[in-house]
């Protein structure tokens, strides 16, 4: 019997993705749920060591001589995989959950109350959680090469626990393509338009004799996302490490349904689970009201057919003995029924109260405002991040600014070195030939081959 729902995500990061991900990891800040009085129960099993971790990325690509194009802005830097189960997995372990008072809206869980999991001084984490999650984390060393894992942690702040983890992926080959040379070993190119109507001159790609394209196997580390997971498999890699993930952590003893491949299914920010949630909220509310206008109409109806029956029967003084047609047994009846109408439209009374305040929280925008402040938390974090880069760039004009006064000193001091040389030597020159520190050397040796003395003129 299975104990849990296997649950395992990738998702690809460029260098512009990476920056903000330190004040979800570590400060919690995002557009996720957190609770901080779990946070400091959240467990670091692989830390980077830099202040950030797009710094220590960089400083271990550049450290280990890693090849990539850091101009070419579409490189995946970073992968993240997420690994977790359902709660009755956790529970299935003895992981405690409590009701938040709410209730989903939507999915296979609609209806069900919300929880999230337990873990204080007296609600620890089991072993066994705390053993899978391990037991995930050496797979996936195994799986992507240990030393490319830049960070790995346990949360538990969140509904339920997971574990995220980030690797840089490096391959030790590359497909590169082959192009056209001319007699130099210059590229040949030629001139295309492209779809904005902009001519451009490209490489001109070498084929073989079929007319196919020909590429070539370079040895070495790169960080290379795409030639990694052609490595692992291509358009199924994604599939087999799901596949291999299964049958690996069953063989530890946790018995994880598989369940359907993930490749079409996508994963929802919680800003999108609020908005189908309210949808189906709305959907919900118009479903009640008209099934409210079906009861009010067959309730009117048979009030009206009751109303006259007794007009026409019961109190019409006309029609006489028509009162001794009715039993005992009938009236009383009758009288129950009217308790149990008068019970069941208070009831209905007060649902189209409840129903009404909901319509009118929803028209009057309500129910968007937390999902405005998860907005405005965004939008936060982008400005923090637009300050980080105004800072990064004044700093980085202040070097160049310092570098190019340090590259005018040089080059005083390399023209006063070579002008006097040449005064000495009695050499004719320009600026420009005693800015060059090169020419000054082939002019200095020339001449001096020319005009010294041999050995035999000296001792003479």
């Amino acid at each position: 019997m299975y104990s849990g729902k296997q649950a395992l995500r990738l998702k690809k990061f460029k260098a512009s993705d990476i920056g903000g991900l330190d004040k979800e990891l570590k400060e919690r800040k995002g557009s996720g749920k957190y609770d901080s009085t779990r946070t400091p129960y959240n467990i670091e099993l692989i830390n980077y060591d830099g202040p950030t971790l797009a710094s220590s990325t960089y400083d271990y690509l550049y450290s280990n001589n890693i090849n990539y194009n850091p101009n070419k802005k579409s490189t995946k830097v970073l992968n993240g995989l997420i690994i977790t189960s359902g709660q009755e997995f956790f529970e299935h372990y003895g992981m405690e959950f409590k009701d938040t008072g709410e209730v989903y809206k939507t999915g296979d869980n609609a209806g069900k109350p919300i929880r999230h999991v337990v873990i204080d001084e007296n609600h620890k984490l089991p072993n066994e959680i705390k053993r899978f999650f391990d037991e995930s984390l050496n797979f996936i060393s195994d799986f992507v090469g240990k030393e490319n894992i830049r960070y790995a942690a346990i949360h538990l702040d969140e509904s339920t626990p997971h574990m995220h983890i980030y690797f840089t992926p490096v391959v030790n080959e590359v497909k590169r393509k082959v192009f056209e040379l001319d007699e130099n070993g210059h590229q040949l190119k030629h001139e295309i338009t492209n779809k904005k109507g902009e001519k451009k001159l490209v490489p001109i790609q070498k084929k073989d004799e079929k007319g196919n394209n020909i590429y070539e196997t370079v040895k070495g580390k790169f960080l290379n996302s795409d030639q990694f997971w052609k490595q692992k498999g291509g358009n199924a890699s994604y599939t087999l490490l799901q596949d291999d993930y299964n049958e690996f952590i069953k063989s530890k003893g946790y018995n994880l349904f598989r369940g359907e491949i993930g490749g079409n299914k996508t994963h929802l920010t919680n800003a999108m689970k609020q908005q189908i949630e309210l949808n189906a909220l709305n959907k919900e509310i118009r479903k009640e009201n008209e099934l409210l206008k079906e009861a009010n109409k067959a309730e009117n109806k048979f009030i009206d057919k009751v109303d006259k029956e007794t007009s026409k029967d019961i109190l019409n003084p006309i029609k006489k003995g028509i009162i001794k047609q009715y039993k005992d047994e009938d009236i009383d009846n009758l009288s129950t029924y009217s308790k149990e109408l008068a019970e069941d439209n208070i009831k209905k009374d007060l649902e189209i109260k409840l129903l009404t305040k909901e319509v009118n929280d929803f028209k009057s925008g309500k129910t968007y405002k937390e999902q405005n402040r998860i907005i405005d938390s965004q939008k936060k974090i982008i400005s923090e991040k637009d300050n980080e880069i105004s800072i990064w760039k004044n700093k980085f004009e202040e070097i160049t600014n310092e570098f190019k006064m340090f590259k005018k000193k040089i080059q005083k001091k390399i023209f006063s070195l070579t002008s006097k040389i040449f005064d000495i030597l009695h050499i004719p020159y320009t600026w420009y030939e005693a800015n060059d520190i090169d020419f000054a050397i082939d002019k200095t040796s020339s001449y001096l081959k020319k005009y010294s003395k041999s050995k035999d003129d000296f001792e003479r």
